[in-house]
């Protein structure tokens, strides 16, 4: 798998002048809103704290942050923008020693800027995975978004190799395509002005997904021209045909069996791979019921009771 230079267009995180590549600065770590100090993350000795460490020694700690407001249900403060973490690999350096303890993966996200993008991937676990209709306690997030989209199941295996996967390899591996929505959560106090590169450490702002009845005849339907509809509480809120930010989700999956690798413990077969928002990302409150239709391959119904 190449490693990547920097952030694909979309995700350029700040970077702190006159510093060494794969230096940042010491004790740029977070800290969980409203507890003290994050002396659980750093060994506070001033020997240490003048010094600088590199990225690799800062992916424990960050990824023990994460990992607290995971169990705690807190909410984990960025230090700075960009501390820390310069670039997409530190991301999903993270992701990798988050999922080693809260795994197994279960499905993944895949999306891009443009379709001229380098995309970015992110797992999703396992135990956040429901079959529609679905009904998830809003007192489980911290935020509650929702995204209708076009979702993927492996029935191979798609391991790493050094010959790339083409096109043909990468549909013969797929068993169907579903209906979704996926939930969108964070554990990041302000997600919204959280660096990029520290959304996409954190599962890409992932809560869980939703899905639909498997469509095994899935090549008849055309992802860019595929009608879809989202209510919330009954009325309508987003309604159109097909297609995201990142073009062809196809090649997204063709990007993402090529550059997966072991990541995260690769792509297994019966895992789902979830292609963008088809509807934008929307919000709500607790109590709503949300409905995506998807014209032709299904829909999914989820609710998020008090």
């Amino acid at each position: 798998m190449r490693s990547l230079a920097r952030p694909p267009a979309g995700l350029q995180a700040s970077s702190q002048a006159n510093r060494p590549a794969g230096l940042r600065r010491a004790g740029a770590v977070p800290a969980i809103a409203g507890e003290p100090g994050p002396d659980f993350l750093v060994d506070r000795r001033p020997d240490l704290e003048r010094e600088a460490r590199t990225v690799a020694d800062m992916i424990e700690p960050i990824a023990r942050a994460f990992l607290k407001a995971r169990r705690r249900g807190g909410a984990l403060v960025v230090p700075e923008p960009g501390a820390a973490l310069a670039e997409v690999a530190d991301a999903y350096a993270v992701q990798e020693r988050v999922v080693a303890e809260v795994g197994p993966v279960g499905a993944w996200k895949v999306g891009a800027a443009s379709p001229a993008a380098e995309p970015v991937r992110a797992p999703i676990l396992a135990a956040t995975i429901h079959a529609s209709p679905a009904a998830l306690p809003a007192g489980g997030f911290r935020v509650l978004g929702i995204e209708a989209e076009i979702a993927y199941r492996l029935g191979a295996d798609l391991p790493a190799r050094a010959r790339p996967y083409d096109a043909e390899e990468v549909a013969a591996a797929i068993e169907g395509m579903l209906p979704a929505i996926e939930v969108v959560d964070t554990r990041l106090a302000d997600h919204a002005a959280a660096p990029p590169l520290w959304k996409l450490a954190d599962n890409q702002i992932n809560g869980g997904l939703v899905t639909g009845t498997l469509a095994a005849d899935w090549r008849r339907f055309d992802p860019l021209t595929q009608p879809v509809r989202l209510e919330v509480d009954g009325v309508v809120v987003a309604k159109g045909r097909g297609g995201n930010t990142a073009g062809d989700p196809f090649r997204l999956l063709v990007w993402l069996a090529n550059r997966c690798g072991a990541h995260c413990g690769g792509l297994k077969r019966g895992q789902i791979v979830t292609t963008g928002s088809l509807t934008g990302l929307r919000f709500v409150a607790p109590g709503a019921r949300v409905h995506a239709l998807l014209d032709g391959l299904g829909e999914v119904a989820l609710t998020f009771p008090r």
